[in-house]
Order: C-alpha cells, then structure tokens, then sequence
C-alpha cells in the first residue's frame, strides 16, 4: 500500500512459447528466468499482492517456491500466441471482483525483463502518485542506435531514405531529438482507467530506464546479454 491506494502486481507466465521452448523457467545467473521478476516484485515496499498467472501446473510449482501466488490457473483459451494482455488482466481482475477483493492499482510485470528491480518499481508507483494528473506509468529508453534518423529501408536491395538527413555522412547522435521506446520493464496503471484505455494514453507517464535494463529476453542471445550484465552489476 501507498498513500493509502492498494496495488496488485500480475506476473504472466505462459508455458506455450514457440520461439524459445520453456523460456520463462530456463535457468539464468542460478534461477529461472520468471524468478527474477517475481522476488522484485515481492521486495517491493508498496505491492500489496503478487500473483502469477499461468497455464501451467508445473510453472505455477515453481512461481509458488518463489513466493509468488497462483490463485487459478490461466485458461487454455486465453493461453494462446494471440491472447493479449488485457486478457491476461482481465481475467485475474475479474477473479479477485467475483471475491469482492478490488485493488486501485494494477502492476504488470513480464518474465522476460529480468533486469527491473523494486527499486524500479517503488520509484516508479512514487512518481505516479505524486503526479495527480497522471493515470498510469510505463517503462521507456532512450532510443539511440534505433533512433529513426538511422533507418532506412531496403528497395531492390538499394538503401532507400526515409528522410533528407539520412543522406548526410555524419549524423551526429548529439544532434539527435530525444526519442524513446517501451522497453517492457514495467506497467502501472490504475485499475478503473486501464480498463478503459490500457497503459498508452495521453496520462501515462514515463519510467526512464538505463539502456542496459533495457534489455528483453527472447533468445539464446539475450540470455547470455542479461546474464553477463547480472554477473557484472552483482544481482543475486
């Protein structure tokens, strides 16, 4: 709890991973990889319950070694490569509802960014608050080798510029107008305005992340990024 709003941080962990098989519970720096998220979560100061949800019996086990909660286990119909993420909300929202249990926040946390810390997360719940015009508040990055000004697209194998600069020798990253991605290391919302706008909307606010937090886990590539990272910032 803080300032008096309650806030329930939803983990998904979905077993059925095409790309990566098991991603979410393979090992990195002596945990599986959904771990890392879940002990953030739970050392948060401010997160009143944290629960994971998936369609796994075998991933729920291990979640729960971690202390997370698993209250239910995910349906198969909303366990699927175009199953969303308001689904995913929707339904553990709707579980705690039918128990007359409501929270004011929601805090979504992915597996795959194993980097984000509770100190992430409490900074981030604290500006939110703070900000009374703000609704919700999500993870970013400065952009600076994806920056736009440096991609072109390809025609007939040829460089084909998306715009005049681009032609220059020197693009200069000073020069460069600050621009930002979703980097996926954090979602907070309020529960009433997430059901009516999800996490991108004009109130939501802006958690900038180092480059190096970045990072999100989808191959055998970035696990080996995150772990050498882990090994050198000291996470245990």
């Amino acid at each position: 709890m803080y300032n008096n709003k309650t806030f329930l941080a939803i983990f998904p962990a979905r077993s059925g991973r095409k790309g990566l098989p098991d991603k979410n519970i393979k090992g990195i720096s002596g945990k599986p990889l959904m771990a890392w998220s879940i002990e953030a979560g739970l050392k948060s100061k401010y997160i009143d319950k944290l629960i994971v949800s998936t369609d796994s019996e075998k991933y729920a086990e291990i979640a729960k070694y971690f202390g997370a909660e698993v209250p239910f286990i995910r349906p198969n119909k909303i366990s699927t490569d175009t199953s969303s993420r308001k689904d995913v909300i929707k339904h553990a929202l709707d579980f705690f509802i039918r128990k007359n249990k409501l929270y004011d926040y929601i805090v979504f946390l992915e597996p795959t960014s194993p980097l984000t810390t509770e100190v992430d997360i409490d900074i981030s719940i604290e500006k939110l608050l703070l900000d009374k015009s703000a609704e919700s508040i999500v993870g970013v990055s400065l952009s600076e080798a994806s920056h736009p000004d440096f991609l072109v697209n390809l025609k007939n194998g040829f460089l084909n510029f998306i715009n005049e600069k681009q032609k220059s020798s020197v693009i200069r990253r000073q020069d460069l107008e600050y621009l930002y991605f979703y980097d996926g290391t954090l979602y907070i919302s309020e529960v009433d305005k997430y059901l009516e706008k999800e996490f991108y909307h004009e109130k939501t606010l802006g958690y900038v992340t180092p480059k190096w937090k970045s990072l999100e886990i989808d191959d055998m590539y970035d696990f080996i990024m995150v772990e050498a990272i882990m090994q050198y910032k000291g996470y245990k």
